[in-house]
C-alpha cells in the first residue's frame, strides 16, 4: 500500500526540520507511538507501534534505519518489525521531503506499507482505512505542533 501526505506549515523551514530530527518531541505526534528511542542519531532509531486494527491490536516493536538525509530538504527511511501475539510483521519505506522559507513550509511523506500475516488477511480496505486515519492524524499534530511552537 502506498499513502501520501502534503502538509503546509506556518514555520520555518528550519524549525520543522530540527523538529523532524528531534525524536522526543517529533514521536509525541505519531498516533500509537509507546515509545522511542535514538540508536545512532541520525542513524537509527527503534519505536513501538501500538493500534487496534479490526479486531486485532497490534504492536510492533520497529527498526528504523535513515537510509539517505539530504540537509534541510529530505529524509529515507526503512522501517520493520514484527508482532509475535498476532502474527504479522509490517515493513515501511519513508520518503519526507521538506521545503519552504522563514514563514512557511510545505512538508510531504510518501510512505510504502507492506503487511503480512494475520493482519493481512484483514483485507486491503480495513488496513487501508486504518493507515489513512493514522496519517492524518500524525499531519494534524504535526501543523499543531509546530504551528503553535512558532
Amino acid at each position: 500500500m502506498r499513502f501520501e501526505k502534503e502538509i503546509e506549515i506556518l514555520n520555518s523551514r528550519e524549525k520543522v526540520w530540527q523538529f523532524l530530527w528531534d525524536i522526543d518531541h517529533f514521536i509525541t505526534c505519531v498516533p500509537g507511538c509507546k515509545e522511542a528511542k535514538t540508536v545512532e542519531v541520525g542513524k537509527s532509531y527503534t519505536a513501538t507501534m501500538v493500534e487496534k486494527v479490526g479486531p486485532f491490536r497490534v504492536e510492533f516493536p520497529m527498526r528504523i534505519e535513515v537510509i539517505q538525509s539530504e540537509d534541510m530538504s529530505y529524509i529515507k527511511a526503512q522501517a520493520s518489525g514484527n508482532d509475535t501475539k498476532v502474527g504479522s510483521r509490517m515493513k515501511v519505506e519513508l520518503e519526507v521531503r521538506l521545503k519552504g522559507d522563514r514563514s512557511r513550509s510545505l512538508l510531504s511523506f510518501v510512505a510504502s506499507v507492506d503487511i503480512l500475516g494475520k493482519l493481512a488477511v484483514l483485507g486491503h480496505g480495513i488496513v487501508k482505512r486504518k493507515a489513512d486515519q493514522v496519517m492524518e492524524e500524525f499531519a494534524q499534530a504535526v501543523k499543531k505542533r509546530l504551528e503553535g511552537d512558532s
